[in-house]
């Protein structure tokens, strides 16, 4: 997993293997880092071979209830 910032955009590489662990360390990651920061958009650019759509779908509506931001799911 790559994290960076530019451009007012928190831009996230997500190529690890999409499974309940790797998930919940993306959701540390970027939750922590938007309890810091104030950003409100935010790019997920997943390069993983399984797309496990629950799990990303999990990780959007948790995004959505917590942060009021805008994201965008590569």
């Amino acid at each position: 997993m790559n994290i960076y910032y530019m451009n007012n955009t928190l831009y996230v590489n997500f190529e690890d293997y999409i499974d309940d662990i790797s998930v919940d360390k993306l959701k540390s990651r970027v939750f922590n880092i938007l309890d810091d920061y104030d950003i409100n958009n935010i790019v997920l650019n997943i390069i993983s071979n399984n797309k496990d759509n629950y799990l990303i779908d999990e990780f959007i509506k948790e995004y959505h209830k917590k942060y009021n931001g805008n994201l965008l799911i590569k």
